[in-house]
């Protein structure tokens, strides 16, 4: 088909259409070609998200009666980690391992930090959550506090927990992963339970590779 146009003003206004046109076309196949996916480390030991995710207000209690609150996530990366002191496996084989993996990392990160979020308030005082968490090592932070704002945390992040109350020394069943905080309070990752300090010191070091 052919197309006259009677005036220049006629021509100008064709061209910025059909610039316009193929500019949206163009985006349209960029974002089709550039989904936002998650980036899955190497050996499928965790992921990084493609965008950080907003972690909501929430007021928990430390050591020594001290609010830990989104505003301690600032200016650090941090590995949080949801648990309870009276934990017979997971919790004490993960704080084992990121013990040492703490130890390897921290010259080269001297701001990360390990937070601890108890899912058993009824046992898991500030002091003695604190004095089990700073066992494994004392740079180590605990929290705890009402049932509504640990529920409210695990919602934004995905923990699951559901308590087997077969006998009196009861247990808790829950997620076992470790969370990657940004130093900008993101949830941008998570790591998965089982590696041993090597194998997550090289995760680590490649998610901060990935985060730039």
């Amino acid at each position: 088909m052919k197309i006259n146009f009677s005036t220049p003003n006629q021509k100008i206004i064709f061209l910025v259409i059909f610039l316009c046109s193929a500019l949206i076309t163009l985006l349209f196949v960029y974002h089709l070609r550039h989904q936002t996916t998650p980036t899955t480390l190497a050996n499928d030991a965790g992921i990084i998200f493609p965008v950080a995710r907003d972690i909501k207000p929430f007021k928990l209690v430390g050591f020594q009666n001290k609010l830990l609150t989104e505003q301690d996530f600032y200016h650090h990366f941090t590995l949080l980690f949801f648990g309870f002191s009276h934990c017979s496996t997971v919790c004490p084989a993960t704080l084992d391992m990121l013990k040492s993996a703490y130890v390897k990392l921290h010259p080269m990160y001297p701001n990360l930090q390990v937070v601890l979020v108890s899912l058993d308030p009824e046992r898991d005082t500030p002091s003695l959550l604190s004095y089990y968490t700073r066992s494994f090592h004392p740079d180590f932070i605990a929290a705890t506090g009402h049932i509504q704002e640990i529920r409210k945390l695990q919602s934004q992040l995905g923990i699951f927990s559901i308590q087997d109350r077969s006998n009196a020394s009861y247990q808790i069943q829950h997620t076992s992963s470790i969370l990657l905080i940004n130093p900008q309070g993101k949830w941008v990752g998570l790591f998965k339970y089982g590696m041993n300090p090597k194998q997550f010191s090289q995760a680590f070091k490649e998610s901060m590779e990935i985060l730039g």
